[in-house]
């Protein structure tokens, strides 16, 4: 067999080769650990842009409680279902305003009137009450409830109240402390309050 000559050029061509490829593989594994850190924080400051505006809502909701109180006095029932963002100084910024067809878009809440024959709703506050409802962009979770692109998270200003007689609702002896908000599950147009 005859030996086979290598050329320093051909080794010298191989070694950049190898030096790129090693290069261009390092880049990439820093490019997808780049791309889940930007993910990660994506769906880390959309989460607490969710909780900052539900800080917000409830902080609203006392300042209402408390006009209501001294007002009207200790009965929260007639602000039940309204929409929040009436009551704050100026329009938040990703407000959008009442709900049009379906859900609001990515990153934005809207306010959903309930319409009558609503479950759960009795047909004289259809239009007046209604829910709160955000559309996250990214997969968040507020509390124990989570949502996505394709699942909205939905609230319900409800009153808080001690259930004297224990039967779930609230009746005329009942004490009414608080105006709250309060989340609701949505099935398939449905929704369910959460307690």
């Amino acid at each position: 067999m005859a030996s086979q000559k290598y050329s320093a050029m051909s080794v010298l061509t191989n070694s950049h080769r190898l030096r790129f490829l090693v290069a261009l593989c390092i880049l990439f594994v820093l490019w997808w650990v780049l791309l889940g850190v930007v993910e990660r924080e994506a769906t880390r400051a959309e989460q607490e842009g969710a909780r900052l505006m539900l800080n917000q809502i409830r902080s609203v909701l006392v300042v209402k409680g408390a006009e209501i109180r001294l007002k009207e006095g200790p009965d929260f029932r007639a602000w039940a279902g309204r929409n929040p963002f009436h009551w704050f100084q100026s329009k938040p910024a990703r407000y959008g305003g009442v709900c049009r067809e379906g859900q609001p878009e990515p990153g934005q809440w809207c306010f959903r009137p309930l319409q009558a024959g609503d479950k759960g709703y009795k047909n004289d506050t259809a239009g007046v009450s209604g829910q709160v409802i955000f559309q996250p962009r990214q997969p968040i979770t507020i509390g124990e409830r989570q949502g996505s692109g394709t699942t909205p998270l939905a609230w319900v200003v409800a009153v808080e109240f001690t259930d004297s007689n224990g039967n779930g609702r609230l009746d005329e002896a009942d004490l009414q402390s608080r105006l709250r908000l309060q989340p609701v599950e949505m099935e398939n147009g449905n929704e369910r309050a959460k307690n």
